[in-house]
């Protein structure tokens, strides 16, 4: 049987790494609470931010963290160039034609991936000195502390900007009811490139994030997406606060298993959350606000 100490340790890195997760859930969750869009391409997105930093870091020599802004502002560009040009067409067909557009994106940015820069796993390293600290029988890594503030940042600033922007009381307007919002005279077009961009730039943050930690290569999309449908549906489509802890109930669940039923068992652990929860309370296990940002 592993020791208590081992077990302690586990858990911390779990919680630390779910706070990455809830990044990269979180605008999977605002843009299917507010559009109604499964974002298929999601995960690819987080690659591409993951990408970005390796990329500014290999090359210049910039401290991942900056990097994860220059992806976040290129993705959010990208979202709304998305959600203008192509998206906008289809958005209101059901959910079926957005699916497939999302999906194929996906397959593009996938193999854009490979032939530009190969299927060698690359990362960024963070930059800061020191690898750990101890902490009573706890040996706390500095780059999934580091990560783990910034991701709880991330969320907390996304929460603040929904309830206390006019932006974000717009977004959660159009959430709740899109046609009384547009007789109250929102632009609901420019609400979803907003908000897809929002989406996007969360993703690409959550891979910056992610770059500093573990390996990427252009096929990592199709798990961190796997594992954002998880933490949205643990947590409640819409629900700031239940992706959070989705993510961390996702990051320990996903270490535990990994602890006693070995690593390759990951994915499998985020699936199986992912199909038991939607069995058994498919509005989460915090319930759904309808992407109100609560």
């Amino acid at each position: 049987m592993p020791s208590t100490e081992l077990v302690l340790q586990i858990l911390v890195n779990g919680l630390l790494l779910g706070g990455i997760y809830a990044v990269a859930a979180l605008g999977l969750s605002l843009v299917f609470g507010i559009m109604d869009i499964v974002n298929l391409a999601h995960g690819h997105m987080l690659m591409v931010g993951a990408y970005v930093a390796i990329l500014l870091f290999a090359a210049a020599g910039i401290s991942p963290i900056i990097g994860m802004f220059v992806a976040m502002a290129l993705l959010f560009g990208f979202g709304m160039l998305l959600q203008k040009f192509l998206l906008q067409h289809v958005v209101d067909e059901g959910m079926e034609q957005p699916i497939i557009v999302l999906f194929g994106l996906a397959l593009i940015l996938q193999s854009l991936g490979r032939i530009i820069l190969g299927s060698d796993a690359r990362s960024a390293e963070i930059g800061i000195p020191g690898q750990s600290i101890n902490v009573g029988p706890i040996l706390l890594s500095f780059p999934r502390t580091v990560t783990f503030v910034i991701a709880v940042v991330l969320i907390l600033s996304t929460w603040a900007f929904l309830q206390y922007t006019s932006t974000g009381r717009a977004i959660r307007a159009t959430a709740q009811n899109r046609d009384a919002a547009r007789y109250m005279g929102i632009d609901t077009e420019r609400v979803y490139v907003i908000t897809l961009g929002i989406g996007t730039a969360l993703a690409g943050a959550a891979g910056a994030l992610l770059s500093m930690l573990f390996p990427i290569t252009p096929f990592v999309g199709w798990s961190y997406l796997l594992k954002a449908f998880a933490v949205v549906v643990l947590g409640g489509v819409g629900s700031v606060a239940g992706t959070l802890i989705g993510g961390l109930i996702l990051g320990v669940s996903e270490n535990l298993g990994s602890l006693y039923l070995g690593g390759g068992f990951r994915d499998i652990i985020s699936i199986t959350i992912f199909l038991v929860v939607l069995i058994v309370r498919p509005q989460g296990l915090f319930g759904s606000n309808g992407g109100g940002g609560e």
